[in-house]
């Protein structure tokens, strides 16, 4: 790839000496696909952009410009030339020196950046700026459709890490709220619960978000790519996710207590990232294996998964069993625990996933070490793993 630096004003009068001070440069590296770097252009007319449309017609690839101003980006979308092109705005630096921490997780710390603004931030598990656009035009789409998501309105970059922000007045995740009010735990978890019960309820389109089954097959391919299952356990897997329901219900994917603010009185939903469309079981794994799998093994060596998901064990437990009676209208103790086992099977799905997410992470081998209890049961969830009643 070559670099284009781009600068001042592109008008009339400069167009056709920058056309060929551009095509000088390229014919250096006639195999390099060049992207536009306009941190220091201007302003740019219609014959500075009818310059970047030929050499992208030349190039027959959908060019990046990237390190675009807000004046810029205006002329390039009233236009229709972000259409045309992969153009990226210049992104904010921030600093979260001193700013309070209102949520963290595995993969990201959130702070309170102002008293209506948040900033999540990827800072434990470096996260690409085309996963975060992803994430974005996710949100908006659940947002149109009545998914009570947070809209990020910037990205930014505190210090090497992007981060994301969203306007949010006095909002804190719910793992903060528990912790500040013990008592809360039970209401709030059971609002979480119902909240996860009518997310369910809303159906999309075919294609408006990838397919979970899908996602899952292709993480189950990646772990055995990477040695950590075998040819048979593959094959048990895939078979596993050929029965699985085939259902076009929005599913969040990552749904528990670091990725749900309470604003108000109001549970609104962040990190759309993952978010699909399956089977609603689905939606149950994530807080599942934290809960019931991970925090017991991670006791047993002396540590908690608090550290991951900002709950100790004791209240994870409670926040669990809160989601189930809130998603299943019941407060049967036996009933609860034959959900937990059911959605027991649905976790070592997540456990594959969870490999399959990390194998960029040096420590990968002990990783996979780590998730070995979970590959064991394979066979076992081969046989049980079925839908279950009430989803």
């Amino acid at each position: 790839m070559i670099t284009i630096n781009l600068s001042g004003k592109i008008d009339s009068n400069n167009a056709g000496v920058i056309e060929s001070e551009i095509s000088s440069q390229l014919a250096k590296c006639p195999n390099e696909t060049p992207t536009f770097d306009a941190e220091n252009l201007s302003y740019i007319s219609s014959a500075g952009l009818r310059v970047l449309l030929k050499l992208g017609k030349k190039s027959g690839a959908k060019l990046d410009v990237i390190n675009v101003s807000d004046d810029v980006y205006n002329i390039f979308e009233v236009t229709g030339f972000t259409e045309l092109f992969n153009v990226r705005r210049k992104i904010r630096e921030i600093s979260v020196e001193g700013c309070p921490v209102i949520g963290e997780g595995h993969f990201s710390v959130v702070y309170r950046l102002a008293s209506d603004t948040v900033a999540k931030v990827f800072s434990k598990f470096p996260t690409t700026l085309d996963a975060i656009e992803a994430g974005q035009k996710s949100a908006r789409e659940a947002f149109i459709r009545g998914i009570p998501t947070a809209i990020t309105y910037d990205v930014v970059r505190a210090g090497k890490y992007f981060g994301v922000v969203y306007e949010m007045a006095g909002a804190e995740t719910l793992s903060e709220t528990v912790k500040k009010k013990p008592a809360r735990l039970g209401e709030l978890s059971e609002k979480a619960g119902r909240l996860l019960r009518e997310i369910h309820s809303i159906e999309f389109e075919t294609g408006t978000f990838p397919d979970a089954v899908e996602v899952w097959r292709k993480g189950v391919e990646t772990v055995y790519e990477h040695d950590a299952i075998s040819l048979n356990e593959r094959d048990m897997l895939n078979k596993i996710l050929d029965r699985l329901p085939v259902r076009n219900t929005f599913i969040h994917n990552d749904y528990h207590p670091n990725n749900i603010m309470l604003q108000g009185d109001d549970l609104m939903l962040i990190d759309i990232a993952d978010a699909a469309l399956g089977y609603p079981a689905i939606d149950f794994s994530s807080l599942h294996f934290l809960a019931v799998e991970i925090a017991p093994m991670m006791k047993r060596i002396g540590r908690s998964v608090e550290e991951v998901i900002g709950l100790p064990d004791d209240m994870l437990q409670g926040f669990w069993y809160g989601i189930l009676r809130g998603y299943f209208g019941t407060n049967d103790d036996a009933k609860l625990q034959d959900y937990t086992r059911a959605l027991g099977d649905y976790s070592v799905m997540r456990a594959v996933m969870s490999i399959a997410k990390r194998v960029n992470e040096p420590n990968f081998e002990r990783i996979k070490m780590g998730m070995s209890p979970f590959i064991a049961r394979i066979p076992e969830v081969f046989d049980s793993l079925k839908p279950i009643e009430g989803i």
